[in-house]
């Protein structure tokens, strides 16, 4: 899709604590993927050779990490940032987009020159780093989750959110992944990973999607192809939202699906998924909390899986619309993402989870 196109190449820089490894990592071919229910959200793979200069000209270095901590693609806390430097073939301008941050989890030598690493975002450090004793909130959702984020690792807020004490009665697990979550289920918000590695938490979708990109195909267009799938696997039309405190078991909030081929009072049936969170103190919190389940729940179920020309300034939740042939045009959120990082990888493959 790239090959005549506008010089298309990965940019990657591999860092240890505050220091550059190297400025250039030479990468054949790679892909970067995110998907919005994953634990870690992005993944990164990369292949590169096992001998090549790090800068043009220069003397050729091994690529492999072999038995050294301090080489450039070892997985002692090494990570990696990526972004696609787009040059224009007439102009000659570029322009440089900042894809991610990725951690280091292992690398495979396949023993004919060619060495492949993987790499997760930074929220793989959550998941990692559990607590090593019980603790109990002693602030806000927003402070709790300053607090519980793996040290040197950034969080913020959108403005939209607003913040409220957490109940000190209360004890979190030992995950500091699955705290976070709750805090964002609470709340809600949408938990997710900034090109930075930053974690972030977003307020909830709304309702209806305001497209920032229209993907159409024909001519002028980037858009390859876009079968459509639907699934009822693990779909809720029924989420039921209560407190984890005993002593506030009347709070309660119901959110269900009312009108539509997936309605509690079609043929589709009854599944109800059961959520509960001793940060739910009331109602309104409860009600909040099982009503952005059940959108989040909903939204890959009836998706679009789209084929484009390579994109990198699309990220997981932004609103798109899909234009094809004289169909109706279809609006909804980018679920999942598979970027690839060269010109010869071929097309960018996106899914867009429809509105209701």
């Amino acid at each position: 899709m790239l090959a005549g196109a506008p010089i298309w190449r990965p940019r990657v820089t591999s860092w240890l604590g505050g220091q550059m490894l190297a400025a250039e990592v030479p990468v054949r071919s790679g892909r970067v993927t995110g998907k919005a229910d994953q634990e870690v959200i992005e993944e990164l793979s990369i292949t590169v050779p096992r001998w090549a200069a790090p800068t043009p000209g220069g003397d050729a270095f091994d690529w492999r990490p072999g038995v050294d901590p301090g080489h450039p693609l070892a997985r002692f806390g090494q990570f990696l940032d990526v972004s696609i430097v787009v040059e224009s073939v007439a102009t000659r301008q570029v322009w440089e987009t900042r894809i991610g941050r990725y951690q280091i989890k292992g690398w495979d030598d396949d023993d004919a020159g060619t060495i492949t690493v993987k790499g997760e975002s930074l929220l793989a450090r959550a998941r990692d780093d559990k607590l090593t004793k019980l603790t109990s909130p002693v602030g806000s959702l927003a402070s709790e989750a300053r607090r519980l984020a793996p040290a040197g690792v950034g969080v913020s807020f959108d403005p939209a959110l607003v913040d409220r004490a957490c109940p000190s009665a209360m004890s979190w697990s030992k995950s500091r992944m699955e705290n976070l979550r709750e805090i964002a289920d609470a709340w809600p918000a949408l938990l997710r990973v900034d090109s930075w590695g930053q974690y972030v938490f977003r307020a909830p979708l709304p309702d209806v999607p305001a497209p920032v990109l229209r993907l159409k195909d024909g001519e002028g267009g980037t858009l390859v192809s876009a079968p459509r799938a639907d699934s009822r696997d693990g779909v809720p039309n029924v989420v039921v939202a209560s407190t984890g405190n005993s002593a506030e078991a009347d709070v309660q909030g119901i959110a269900m699906l009312t009108s539509g081929p997936m309605s509690v009072n079609g043929p589709y049936g009854i599944v109800v998924k059961e959520w509960s969170s001793s940060l739910l103190q009331n109602h309104v919190q409860a009600q909040a909390a099982a009503r952005s389940m059940l959108e989040s729940a909903a939204r890959p179920a009836q998706s679009v899986p789209v084929r484009i020309a390579p994109d990198p300034r699309i990220e997981i939740d932004d609103p798109v619309s899909i234009s094809r042939g004289d169909d109706s045009p279809l609006w909804g959120w980018v679920t999942a993402w598979d970027l690839p990082l060269t010109a010869d990888g071929g097309d960018m493959r996106i899914d867009v989870g429809l509105t209701s």
